[in-house]
């Protein structure tokens, strides 16, 4: 028999996939199967009753195996496996490629169009996607693959609460579970949600400290951007500038995306500066790959490096004066140097505008929470001298 890849379409702006056509798949509305899980989620909030709570009791080592893990995949995956379950009973929850054949289902798919997207929109912590992140391709969600995870109880737990998902023989039951389910993902967004604490009176000094502590933080380079904006936005409101101050997410290729740099400030339409922060070396190498793939593409008359360990080496300064004779200013400073120089020249009540706009930055949805207990503690690191 010959199998053919599948074809997704789309309708109405709702995404249908008949999976591999040589096989007897299940077709699968991913906008329904999303506004599903969010009228699961709705009742849950209104109500939980006797069944879901029962779940929750039954389950409740392995819901906190799981939902204590550090690998959001896992809760992320058994979610979509549970959702699948409720569309069609007779699917395999344990085969999420479809070239696993008769009984599989596309568990990428199914998480790109409707898991993914659901737990974003309702601020849940989730991954980038599971079956990138976690899962080899064309994994099978069987005991087996557990031995080459390194978190094996979180695993584990995942796959004992599977098997309660095999084991609902009708659609209430399966309901109840994702209830329970969502339950958890509440408790674990609930806790994530941090008060951020406030910065106060400090002292130039003090803001030294407090962002050398913080860009120190391994934050995946999230710090550095944060405080950046932070500063750019202040400076912005203090001298009543029209600028747009905008900024992309960490570890989002800038020739991918089409932008200018991590930070780019305009006014009127007009890009005035372009910004790229870096924890890694700046040498001639960098400086041209940068002006070839984005400086000169998007006509940046002026671009700031922003570096958070070690200095530019000579090679990246001979490159910056060498493009400054065709046009181009290019300029390299380190994070803390650049609020801490420019605080000297402004009165100190504008510092506490910065704190406020790392709180207001920080308290975005996306920031891990890990990220807000790191700029609290720091806070008190400071205060404690």
């Amino acid at each position: 028999m010959i199998y053919r890849q599948k074809n997704v379409r789309i309708l109405s702006g709702a995404i249908f996939t008949n999976e591999w056509s040589g096989y007897n798949m299940a077709q699968v509305d991913y906008q329904e199967a999303k506004n599903k899980l969010f009228s699961l989620y709705q009742q849950v909030l209104a109500n939980i009753n006797d069944d879901v709570r029962c779940v929750l009791n039954e389950n409740t080592v392995n819901f906190d195996i799981l939902f204590n893990s550090k690998t959001r995949s896992y809760r992320e995956v058994l979610l979509g496996c549970a959702l699948i379950h409720l569309i069609d009973p007779t699917v395999n929850v344990s085969l999420p490629y479809i070239n696993h054949g008769e009984g599989s289902f596309n568990g990428r798919s199914l998480d790109e169009y409707a898991v993914n997207p659901f737990l974003q929109e309702n601020l849940f912590p989730c991954s980038k996607g599971p079956y990138l992140a976690a899962f080899r391709r064309s994994v099978k969600l069987v005991s087996e693959t557990g031995e080459g995870l390194r978190d094996k109880a979180g695993y584990s737990a995942m796959m004992d609460l599977l098997a309660v998902v095999e084991k609902c023989a009708t659609k209430e039951q399966t309901e109840t579970f994702l209830m329970g389910l969502l339950q958890r993902f509440i408790i674990l967004r609930d806790a994530s949600q941090i008060p951020l604490a406030r910065v106060g009176r400090f002292s130039i000094e003090q803001y030294r400290q407090l962002l050398s502590e913080l860009v120190r933080y391994q934050s995946g380079g999230l710090f550095p951007v944060l405080i950046t904006v932070a500063f750019f936005q202040t400076i912005a409101e203090y001298h009543s500038l029209d600028w747009v101050i905008s900024y992309q997410g960490i570890n989002v290729a800038d020739n991918a995306t089409g932008v200018e740099g991590d930070v780019t400030i305009k006014e009127k339409g007009v890009t005035l500066m372009a910004i790229e922060i870096t924890e890694r070396p700046l040498d001639q190498r960098r400086i041209v790959s940068t002006f070839n793939t984005k400086i000169i593409l998007n006509d940046v008359k002026e671009y700031l490096f922003v570096y958070t360990r070690a200095e530019p080496d000579n090679t990246a300064y001979q490159a910056a004066r060498s493009l400054f004779t065709q046009g181009y200013e290019i300029n390299f400073v380190n994070v803390v140097d650049l609020i801490i120089n420019n605080f000297l020249a402004i009165p100190a009540n504008v510092r506490g505008v910065f704190a406020e706009k790392m709180r207001f930055l920080l308290e975005y949805k996306d920031v891990p929470a890990a990220v807000k207990v790191r700029w609290n503690e720091s806070i008190k690191n400071v205060l404690r001298i």
